[in-house]
């Protein structure tokens, strides 16, 4: 499944995303420009959804859960 990550701040941000689903492996690690967007593909869990951990910038996990494809989140 595929999930887009959209970064609403009006600046860069450094991002690591780690797919829940496949065991917590890290899916990205670097930097979102300004107003940018990330297509990432994530493992979809038994009932069809993504779960997925993003962290901006140093600061703690966000858990982003049952997410379907073709979603799109802000940060």
């Amino acid at each position: 499944m595929n999930v887009t990550i959209a970064n609403d701040d009006p600046f860069a941000n450094n991002l690591r995303v780690t797919d829940v689903n496949a065991g917590n492996i890290m899916i990205y690690n670097g930097t979102i420009d300004a107003h940018g967007e990330l297509n990432l593909a994530i493992r979809a869990d038994g009932a069809g959804y993504g779960n997925i951990i993003t962290y901006q910038d140093g600061n703690p996990g966000v858990g982003r859960s049952l997410l379907s494809d073709g979603e799109r989140i802000s940060l």
